[in-house]
């Protein structure tokens, strides 16, 4: 058996093992009533919403990309999707970037404005996330308070603090590549130095990067909305307030690559944090099912797209 083999097993068996707990501790006669009680309608608005979203990701991703190369936005709005396709049914959250990354060199030629854009678009959307993460852990730390959950978001907040330092004071990445010059690991020195030249060069546009956080913090603020749209019509009666503390938390969680995709980490996540403030088990864990049934069925569009170009790319070159 297969390292990659054995790694998806093991996330298959932490997915099945969450969901099987959640389930088995639940009335599902009462999931199911609370399932049934969503309007279709609803669902459909929430969708056509999250594909908005998606297309404003996209547009962000355009305006990073449009300092080093010219791509029309439709094609752009076609490889996110595709990307979206890939997260939802590979087992990794990285297969989806990989593949925007060979369609995007595709088209552009540039394999290192490819790969860095990339990881500006994650890195925008990330640190929006982060930001309103702290704000949440600040505000709300007494719901949360003697939990393992303060601690970790520490750790991840303050693991992105230093991990932005080094990118971004010169001082702190030389000193990082200093001390990983020793290891020698795969040539891994001269690819992450490579990046981090091409990223050097959005430092003179801060035009760009007050945009892409914008943008960002537009798309997180919809995904909370959106979630919000949902639980109302689940029945969930909770404060706004709440889902700007809980959606980036779960989010964050979710994010451990421990599940495939997430699927039973969100769940119980969800379950956990809703249930504090009044929520049933069946609505906490139905709000979660509901949106990640939204985003598999939303993700089959890149599906169409990726058949549509042809269903393969290119393989992205060391370098551009």
């Amino acid at each position: 058996m297969t390292k990659k083999v054995l790694t998806t097993l093991i996330k298959f068996i932490v997915s099945g093992g969450i969901l099987y707990f959640l389930f088995r501790n639940m009335d599902l006669k009462m999931f199911f009533h609370d399932l049934r009680t969503v309007s279709p309608y609803v669902i459909i608005f929430v969708a056509v919403f999250f594909v908005c979203l998606q297309a404003i990701s996209a547009y962000r991703w355009s305006i990073i990309l449009k300092k080093d190369v010219e791509v029309p936005y439709i094609k752009l709005l076609a490889i996110y999707f595709i990307g979206m396709f890939f997260n939802n049914f590979l087992p990794t959250m990285v297969g989806g970037d990989i593949i925007k990354g060979l369609y995007l060199y595709k088209e552009s030629k540039k394999g290192g404005v490819s790969v860095a854009s990339i990881f500006m678009d994650r890195y925008s959307g990330f640190s929006a996330l982060i930001i309103i993460t702290t704000i949440a852990l600040v505000t709300g730390y007494g719901h949360i308070h003697g939990t393992a959950l303060p601690g970790f978001l520490i750790l991840l907040i303050g693991g992105y603090t230093a991990a932005s330092l080094v990118i971004w004071v010169g001082s702190l990445h030389s000193w990082a590549m200093n001390i990983m010059a020793r290891i020698h690991f795969y040539g891994i020195n001269h690819k992450i130095d490579t990046l981090y030249k091409t990223l050097m060069g959005y430092k003179g546009h801060k035009d760009i990067i007050i945009k892409i956080l914008l943008l960002s913090f537009i798309v997180q603020a919809g995904v909370i909305i959106g979630y919000y749209i949902l639980a109302r019509n689940l029945g969930i009666e909770v404060s706004l307030a709440y889902f700007f503390f809980f959606i980036p938390i779960a989010t964050v969680i979710t994010m451990l690559p421990i599940s495939l995709g997430g699927l039973g980490i969100r769940e119980g996540a969800f379950v956990y944090l809703f249930t504090m403030v009044g929520a049933t088990k069946g609505q906490a864990l139905s709000l979660s099912l509901i949106w990640y049934a939204v985003m598999v069925v939303v993700s089959m569009i890149g599906g169409v797209a990726f058949i549509k170009m042809g269903g393969h790319a290119r393989e992205i070159p060391e370098d551009s």
